[in-house]
């Protein structure tokens, strides 16, 4: 398993349990436990990057439009309009939403994109002073602004929330800086609006940021059971193809395996080698020392055939109590040679302490048929002939072209 899929299968483990919580709770769910918070802001990130640079772009057009109500008001300053429009507010919005798409943190993405329209409702009011407009005109303006805050920009609930503020408090500075003008009821009323407008699309924004949770954690639930399918498939494969003694390739994979390398060699023109190992005199160990200690010689027979192969190439298997098979694909007859005699080599070489080595006979069997029966009739013939002439050797024959 590659350390992406332990990672993986970590957090699955650790997420599972949170997401059938999650879901079996009725209440709205503002916040994840970790690591579940810090998947879900990924995938909140990811939703919401496109959509948040259309929102940027559409907002810094509609504001930059107002530039006909300043000329309209004050033509004579229209150079001083349009210096706060595109340099003191679209400049500098457009650098913090530019450099909060390079944070790794995401709740600081939002903070920013919060900040950048703060920023715009500061300069809306300035313009709105200079213009000398009525508090009505301001308050539509506003309305507007924290609109797109908190339901077009879809900001994380507190950030919006902190935001809305922010731009309401500005505002209410600024008309308190206007003393010379009296608030008509009409202008009142309108700031109401602007308040009843912030806190209905706040609870929108509450609303949508728990929904798309819920649907996350559906997904993810989703997704998780998938996982687990796969990895269920995975594992009852690899455990039907494996000698659950040896760890290694057991007869099943090994007989499909040598039946398609030996049907293709005719269409690829590849020559196969085919060793048969039998380890000697197996009954009278497990006899001598006992079922569990043949047991232990046999994997170690294993893990040393395994080792002495080319792994990226050759299929080592266990056919049958102690004998082995290997398969090995694209071999000469001196190659596969060699691989028997490493074989031979590590067996009388490395054994673990407390473990009684034993020795092994190897029929070695070339391919030069595209039949199958074919190597290993002679594979078997070449092993039968190892055994009878004093076993611990390779025998090597050739099947018929």
């Amino acid at each position: 398993m590659t350390d992406l899929q332990q990672d993986h299968s970590a957090f699955a483990r650790a997420v599972a349990p949170q997401v059938d919580q999650a879901l079996a709770s009725k209440r709205y769910v503002s916040r994840f436990p970790q690591p579940l918070e810090r998947s879900y802001q990924v995938y909140a990130a990811d939703l919401k990057s496109g959509q948040s640079l259309k929102a940027t772009a559409i907002s810094l057009v509609v504001f930059n439009l107002g530039i006909i109500m300043d000329y309209t008001a004050h033509p004579d300053h229209l150079w001083e309009f349009l210096l706060i429009r595109v340099v003191f507010a679209s400049l500098p919005c457009l650098y913090l939403v530019w450099f909060s798409r390079r944070l790794a943190t995401y709740a600081l993405r939002d903070w920013l994109s919060g900040a950048a329209l703060i920023w715009i409702g500061l300069s809306m009011n300035i313009l709105v002073e200079m213009r000398g407009s009525p508090p009505v005109q301001l308050a539509f303006g506003i309305g507007l602004l924290i609109v797109v805050a908190n339901v077009v920009f879809h900001l994380r609930t507190a950030v919006a929330a902190s935001t809305s503020l922010a731009i309401m408090l500005v505002t209410t500075a600024f008309l308190g800086i206007r003393v010379e003008s009296s608030l008509t009821p009409a202008d009142g009323l309108a700031l109401l609006f602007v308040a009843a407008a912030g806190v209905l699309t706040l609870l929108a924004n509450y609303r949508l940021e728990c929904t798309l949770r819920h649907l996350y954690l559906m997904i993810l639930r989703e997704t998780l059971r998938t996982g687990d399918m796969e990895r269920v498939n995975e594992e009852l494969t690899a455990i039907s193809q494996t000698d659950p003694l040896t760890g290694i390739a057991n007869r099943r994979l090994f007989d499909r395996q040598f039946g398609t390398a030996c049907g293709s060699s005719l269409d690829t023109g590849e020559m196969l080698a085919l060793l048969l190992i039998d380890v000697d005199h197996f009954k009278r160990y497990n006899d001598t020392h006992g079922h569990l200690v043949g047991d232990a010689c046999l994997k170690q027979v294993a893990k040393t055939i395994a080792l002495q192969v080319r792994r990226e190439r050759d299929l080592p298997a266990r056919i049958g109590g102690e004998e082995f098979a290997v398969l090995l694909r694209d071999a000469t007859e001196t190659a596969a040679q060699k691989v028997a005699d490493r074989i031979h080599r590590a067996l009388a070489a490395d054994w673990p302490e407390g473990l009684a080595p034993v020795t092994v006979s190897i029929g070695l069997a070339i391919l030069r048929s595209p039949s199958a029966d074919a190597i290993m009739a002679a594979a078997d013939k070449a092993l039968y002939e190892a055994k009878n002439g004093g076993r611990n050797r390779t025998i090597t024959t050739a099947t018929a072209a």
